[in-house]
């Protein structure tokens, strides 16, 4: 299997490598990973906008050209404009899918996200995801302020410390939480809360693709 991963942020590379070591059988794999940071900063600057869509559904179009059979599009920000990407030989899935069709199982989801360009496709997903289980949870989505400062100086460790700071300090009864970006994950050996579910899209990803791959090989 040829497997690609498009990132938007080089840290992300190493943050997904322990999750995939975890749940995929490495040496059955062809994986080449791919780094378009200016994505992700027209997103930020521009929004979603036709020239971001043009953009983004290239670099899925080259990536699958190269032979890629299955990429997975690690930012929430522009997931669904790679999944809906047309004329690509390769199947696409945006990396918080599976997150989102587990979180839709609870009753009650607080999606937490460090950037607001994230908040709408997470919502938007989550939305869709519910729409097709016929599930109805109630769903409050919120930033997590000065967060993102951290991650854009490179420290990492403060970033997640202060995801989980802000997290720690609601209160979330029986909320299953959702960490709508893939670098958020970190923050869940931070957060002091307990009897609560805690979903990442990085590990929740990475399962996907074990049993998509183990299903593919039957």
């Amino acid at each position: 299997m040829k497997l690609a991963l498009l990132y938007t942020l080089e840290a992300n590379i190493a943050l997904f490598k322990p999750y995939l070591e975890q749940h995929l059988e490495m040496n059955k794999l062809d994986i080449k990973h791919y780094v378009h940071p200016e994505l992700l900063q027209r997103a930020i600057e521009q929004g979603l906008s036709e020239q971001l869509i043009k953009a983004v559904q290239q670099v899925i179009q080259q990536i699958a050209q190269a032979g890629a059979e299955l990429i997975v599009c690690t930012c929430s920000t522009i997931g669904d404009i790679a999944e809906n990407t047309p004329n690509v030989s390769a199947r696409v899935i945006r990396v918080d899918r599976p997150m989102a069709n587990q979180a839709v199982q609870a009753q009650r989801v607080r999606v937490f996200a460090a950037l607001q360009s994230t908040l709408t496709p997470t919502l938007e997903l989550i939305a869709s995801c519910a729409q097709q289980q016929a599930k109805t949870p109630r769903v409050n989505a919120e930033l997590v302020p000065q967060a993102w400062s951290y991650y854009l100086a490179g420290d990492t460790d403060n970033y997640a410390r202060t995801i989980a700071q802000h997290i720690n300090q609601q209160r979330l009864d029986d909320d299953v939480i959702v960490l709508a970006q893939a670098s958020m994950a970190h923050a869940t050996q931070y957060i002091q809360q307990p009897n609560i579910s805690i979903l990442n899209s990085p590990e929740l990803a990475a399962h996907y693709l074990r049993e998509q791959l183990q299903f593919s090989q039957i």
